[in-house]
């Protein structure tokens, strides 16, 4: 009987064990990816202001677009990260000119639901938006994304090779 006991109370402390931690977790423990992903979210074009109404006239740049919806999967975070970390290194000087920018866009905000139709997208995506005078000129969907995410560095080749291609008009 004495055994019973001892490893009930040991399996309620292993339980109880595992909750606190998942509560911690739950608290205050962003992943990393969760961090870096809130950091390219401070470049959201927000509620209030659709990424279209950024785009003012006589604007000329490149927006580098991540798509997404509510419901963002690990694999969706590292598509935005990857993203992110491919315009930030490839392309610094252009990105501080703002010569390109970098926005994270949320397709289920009712006032962004038009890229869909705009850039008739399939799936959460990247998408390279060449501005012209505060117009649209044309526009690159980087599809690959999803092909090449479980290997990071040929994710950020093929980003920053389709930049700089579109940046140059080759693409």
């Amino acid at each position: 009987m004495k055994a019973k006991q001892i490893v009930t109370i040991l399996l309620l402390v292993f339980v109880a064990a595992s909750v606190v931690a998942l509560v911690m977790k739950g608290i205050g423990g962003e992943s990393e990816g969760e961090r870096a992903a809130g950091k390219a979210a401070e470049k959201n074009a927000g509620p209030g202001e659709s990424a279209a109404e950024r785009v003012r006239e006589g604007d000329t740049r490149i927006i580098a677009y991540y798509f997404h919806g509510n419901a963002r999967c690990k694999t969706c975070l590292s598509i935005e990260l990857y993203a992110l970390e491919a315009i930030e290194t490839g392309f610094p000087e252009a990105l501080k000119s703002g010569e390109i920018e970098f926005l994270t866009v949320n397709l289920d905000i009712p006032e962004n639901e038009h890229f869909i139709d705009d850039f008739q997208l399939a799936a959460r995506t990247i998408v390279l938006e060449r501005i012209v005078d505060g117009k649209r000129r044309d526009y690159l969907n980087l599809h690959r994304v999803w092909e090449l995410v479980r290997n990071k560095e040929a994710y950020v080749a093929y980003v920053q090779d389709e930049t700089g291609k579109f940046m140059n008009g080759e693409s």
